[in-house]
């Protein structure tokens, strides 16, 4: 029945698996193998989350065993549960600080000017609805940056055609390459309307083929979910908060007060005095949302969390200059607040949980 000179599969099957544990999905395959007359019957290893369980029979020919090939790995149901789970999370938590932005600039603007004054102060950083066009032109002036084409890096966008089409973009973003051969760096500029994505010279030659669609997948998570609109809101909200608290202390120093600013001027004093730190510190919070959404997004358009782990191990070494781990243990919750991207630990330790 089956080929004994063969050494690749010749009959392959598959079970789904359901009593073999709850959550968990099964691969079985059947092949006829050479191998050495001395070898294990049962062998078992596992690759990341995936248990891999091989049983070998002696065939009746000298050297030729079948083998049972049986793959258990987590359910795709759960992984799909548990990633919708953290996509509404992070969607719930961006909401919230953006809310908190506009609470703070409200309160700002009504110290300033009562009713009247918080109107002006929220109304004023209504978000305009679309995105600047990006021409290469613009490209050019503001970063020095070249555009690629797909003669000069087919693969590079073979990878962008991949990924684009799983994300649902309509309109695919260009490519540009900035002449920095020391630097490992990736940007996403604009939104699903229009795009643009500039790499390094170092980023592209220093990662592998899989590291760059992840990094790739990376940043057209941030166009696919419109980031560069949210956080440019987020940053006029913040300047607006800088702006209407230093007006609000100057009135309260010149005496000039409304209602009942007079018999409270020492605690508004130290609101007004805090809200533009406080401004920054959920700025920086809701980027930080914001890359982690990217990573999980990233990670639904190629599958691949080993490679893009890799690729964030590399960039965190090359900015830091030396291990991840070792920045990790340098960093306590005051540090964590004060950076715009998610400790690599924190966002490999997400990636991991999404992945498996």
């Amino acid at each position: 029945m089956f080929d004994a000179g063969t050494s690749h599969m010749a009959l392959r099957g598959s079970s789904g698996g359901r009593g073999l544990g709850a959550g968990f999905a099964s691969n079985v395959s059947f092949a006829l193998v050479r191998c050495p007359r001395r070898m294990e019957m049962l062998r078992v290893s596992q690759s990341g989350a995936t248990i891999v369980m091989e049983l070998h029979w002696p065939s009746g020919d000298v050297g030729v065993f079948l083998c049972c090939r049986i793959e258990l790995c987590p359910g795709d149901r759960q992984l799909r549960q548990r990633r919708l789970a953290h996509q509404a999370a992070n969607q719930q938590a961006s909401t919230l600080t953006i809310v908190a932005m506009l609470l703070l600039l409200a309160t700002c603007g009504w110290i300033v000017g009562g009713t009247e004054g918080l109107h002006r102060a929220v109304l004023g950083t209504a978000p305009l609805p679309g995105t600047p066009a990006i021409s290469r032109e613009t490209m050019y002036r503001w970063f020095g940056a070249r555009p690629l084409s797909p003669v000069e890096l087919p693969q590079l966008f073979g990878i962008l055609a991949g990924v684009c089409r799983r994300a649902g973009l309509a309109r695919w973003p260009e490519l540009y390459c900035l002449a920095r051969p020391g630097d490992m760096n990736a940007y996403a500029l604009g939104g699903p309307a229009g795009s643009a994505i500039v790499f390094t010279e170092g980023l592209l030659s220093a990662m592998t083929r899989d590291e760059i669609a992840g990094i790739l997948a990376h940043e057209v998570a941030h166009i696919r979910n419109n980031d560069s609109w949210t956080m440019s809101w987020a940053a006029a909200l913040r300047r607006a908060i800088g702006w209407t608290s230093l007006a609000g202390l100057a009135l309260l120093r010149a005496g000039h007060h409304h209602g009942g600013m007079a018999s409270n001027g020492s605690l508004l004093t130290a609101l007004l005095s805090a809200a533009p730190a406080l401004g920054q510190l959920l700025d920086l919070a809701l980027s930080r949302i914001r890359e982690l959404d990217a990573d999980a997004t990233a990670l639904e358009l190629t599958g691949d969390s080993h490679a893009l782990i890799a690729a964030l191990s590399k960039l965190e070494r090359h900015h830091a200059d030396f291990s991840a781990t070792s920045v990790s243990a340098l960093q306590g919750d005051l540090m964590r607040l004060l950076r715009s991207h998610p400790a690599t630990s924190e966002r490999v330790g997400r990636l991991l949980s999404l992945a498996y």
